[in-house]
């Protein structure tokens, strides 16, 4: 007697279509959640000559934050979709290391939230924000790296399979990630927060 397999097996790679459209879900919110910290950059009187001007002077750092984060989303979401389109198929494995991914653009909010309040206040706890906001890059390049590593391992989930040389490229390529932020939270933390978020203004730039 036989029986239709409703559902395929444990292991079995699945296709991709609703990864990448619940992963393009996560950079729309993720990217839009940086915008609430726009709201303390208004006119308001107290401040400078109470004008739009005078607030955009002195809460430009908040600026210089959210363009760090914008890009780095924003390159994000353009390299994850240069990406998928050379997946075909989708592991268990490419699953939970694309998922690990999201979770550290689901901090950039956060840590830029933080940054950018620390920041505007010119206080000296702006140095250990630097290294939160250095943690979750950090953590982020890392999930970057276990993504490429899964698929340089295993090319059978790719359209082509000659394409694992070049994520294997990209691996090595995620260290300059890590010694570019580590660079940042030194300079931040040692000299100056302001330089060092240019910096992470910069690296996305580069990895674009």
């Amino acid at each position: 007697m036989g029986f239709t397999r409703l559902r395929p097996r444990r292991a079995e790679p699945s296709e991709t279509d609703r990864s990448e459209g619940f992963s393009d879900g996560v950079f729309a919110v993720a990217i839009t959640l940086l915008a609430l910290d726009l709201g303390r950059v208004h006119a308001q009187s107290g401040v400078g000559d109470g004008t739009l001007l005078a607030a955009l002077r002195l809460y430009w750092p908040t600026l210089l934050a959210f363009a760090a984060s914008f890009t780095f989303i924003g390159v994000a979401w353009t390299n994850h979709h240069n990406v998928f389109i050379r997946v075909a198929r989708m592991s268990r494995g490419l699953s939970a290391a694309n998922l690990l991914l999201l979770a550290g653009i689901t901090l950039v909010p956060w840590a830029t939230s933080t940054l950018a309040e620390a920041l505007s206040q010119h206080g000296t706890h702006a140095q250990q924000e630097v290294l939160r906001y250095a943690a979750v890059l950090t953590f982020g390049t890392a999930t970057w790296w276990l993504l490429f590593h899964t698929l340089a391992t295993h090319p059978e989930l790719l359209v082509h399979p000659d394409n694992a040389q070049g994520f294997r490229a990209d691996r090595i390529g995620t260290l300059i990630g890590f010694i570019g932020t580590a660079i940042a939270a030194a300079v931040g933390f040692l000299w100056s927060p302001v330089a060092a978020t240019t910096l992470f203004f910069a690296l996305p730039v580069f990895f674009a």
